[in-house]
């Protein structure tokens, strides 16, 4: 049988920082259009040898935006956004399923807006926990789309949060981290894919 990945020990902490585990995401997301994206970083793959297991872990390259396209950021409260990531699909057809939630503190038309503009939209997201660990929620097939249980509310008594909660989802057939560009695809770029 052909090994696509070299297995090897898991040590209990690999590192002197391992043991620093912080649960939440960074107070801040990385977002755009799937569409305005000119390249997407690739799964690992075999090539020769076997990977290793952390190179099966990550996947390769950086988000590059199209000529004149960049990628926005929305500051989110600390602890009021979760990201999981969970196993779905039949034995031979196993996926991820990446999953966003946020929740924002009042009812604002800015946001109103982000919901408007993404219904029906297929978009990228980079989450960013608070191990440094980020997680790219799109690729070159399909991006992140809106989940219709998201809400927004009043709350009914004065003790309840006026809030609306934003929910987009990303099915993946790999799990992976992303450890590439955060900072360029903020700037709008100048000529497809720089």
């Amino acid at each position: 049988m052909i090994k696509c990945v070299n297995l090897a020990d898991i040590d209990e902490a690999l590192d002197c920082t391992s043991p620093d585990n912080m649960a939440g995401i960074v107070p801040s997301l990385i977002f755009g259009y799937w569409d305005d994206v000119a390249t997407w970083p690739d799964y690992p793959v075999k090539t020769t040898e076997a990977l290793a297991m952390d190179a099966a872990g990550v996947i390769n390259g950086d988000v590059v935006m199209t000529a004149g396209a960049k990628a926005y950021k929305m500051a989110i409260q600390d602890g009021s956004a979760e990201f999981k990531i969970t196993g779905q699909g039949e034995p031979g057809g196993e996926s991820f399923l990446y999953d966003l939630n946020v929740i924002l503190p009042k009812l604002r038309k800015a946001i109103f807006g982000f919901e408007n503009a993404t219904k029906g939209r297929k978009m990228f997201f980079i989450v960013t926990d608070n191990n440094g660990v980020s997680y790219l929620m799109g690729d070159k097939r399909r991006g992140a789309e809106k989940a219709t249980d998201g809400s927004s509310t009043t709350g009914a008594k004065m003790t309840d949060l006026n809030k609306t909660t934003l929910h987009y989802t990303f099915s993946s057939p790999r799990k992976c981290v992303y450890e590439g560009d955060t900072k360029v695809l903020l700037t709008a770029a100048v000529s497809a894919g720089g």
